[in-house]
């Protein structure tokens, strides 16, 4: 397994500023008894167009974090990440509605997942940054006490699921009844996907660990458009990060990332704990 750390030193140490973009995603996570030794696990693949991906480390106004940054050689944006206090949030596209309908529909002056994971330690004080959850998409939001999943629609509308002790998944259609007229064209992948990640999770098993839920990600049954790893078609899976929640401790990630968009099968894997991710600053 190579360094995480080493890695991660070499890449640029700014911050790239976040602006809405559009992507496709599985998200899905486990809160409380369904996880080994307890706390959350959170997992994003990230699938679009092949592109450049950085896990970059950054620093908010508070605290620190790790983000996973996907875009061109010239700008970046940030699509995930965790905080040195154990919160983690992770963002999917609302490709249900058209792209120019969703610049349309306005967005947040600020980054919601960089004002989040650099001034925010838990999943109540994210939730009290309403003023950056406008324009559509979704996201979840999770810490070692439970998980969230947030549909933001038009208007700075948004709807929360809440989980403390079970699971949730979401793809890129609206699941609330009170969105449900936002789904203006609903692609087969994004049902189809979200189909399979709930079947694995409702299985039967001992409590899950970061690598069981992460290895969820390397899913290819549904073929090269409509599986969990998308490989062969014209949207893929980048990059699958995984973050394990602790209470009273530093969080354990999982990352296997594409960093060139021609590296489709030769993607990176790390595994880190949390103080190696975050040491003491001098």
């Amino acid at each position: 397994m190579k360094s995480f750390r080493k890695k991660a030193l070499a890449l640029a140490l700014a911050l790239a500023v976040s602006a809405p973009s559009a992507m496709a995603c599985t998200l899905w996570g486990a809160s409380g008894s369904p996880v080994q030794g307890g706390g959350t696990i959170l997992v994003k693949n990230r699938d679009w167009r092949p592109q450049y991906q950085e896990m970059r480390y950054g620093k908010g106004k508070l605290y620190r974090y790790y983000g996973l940054y996907g875009g061109d050689e010239k700008k970046m944006f940030l699509r995930g990440g965790v905080n040195e206090k154990g919160l983690a949030v992770f963002s999917a596209a609302a490709s249900v509605i058209p792209k120019k309908e969703r610049k349309e529909m306005g967005h947040a002056k600020k980054s919601a997942l960089r004002e989040i994971l650099g001034n925010c330690a838990t999943v109540e004080e994210a939730l009290e940054k309403a003023e950056y959850f406008k324009g559509p998409k979704f996201l979840m939001i999770a810490d070692a006490r439970s998980m969230v999943s947030m549909e933001i629609g038009a208007d700075g509308a948004y709807q929360i699921k809440r989980v403390n002790n079970g699971t949730l998944a979401h793809t890129n259609h609206y699941l609330s009844p009170d969105f449900g007229a936002l789904n203006r064209k609903v692609r087969p992948t994004t049902t189809k996907r979200l189909s399979r990640i709930e079947e694995l999770l409702s299985k039967d098993h001992a409590p899950w660990t970061l690598w069981d839920l992460t290895a969820f990600g390397e899913d290819r049954s549904g073929g090269p458009d409509d599986s969990i790893w998308r490989q062969g078609g014209k949207v893929e899976t980048l990059a699958t990060f995984g973050v394990w929640l602790h209470e009273d401790a530093l969080p354990d990630i999982y990352v296997k990332v594409r960093y060139n968009p021609w590296d489709g099968g030769h993607e990176d894997v790390y595994e880190l704990e949390g103080k190696d991710l975050f040491p003491p600053e001098k």
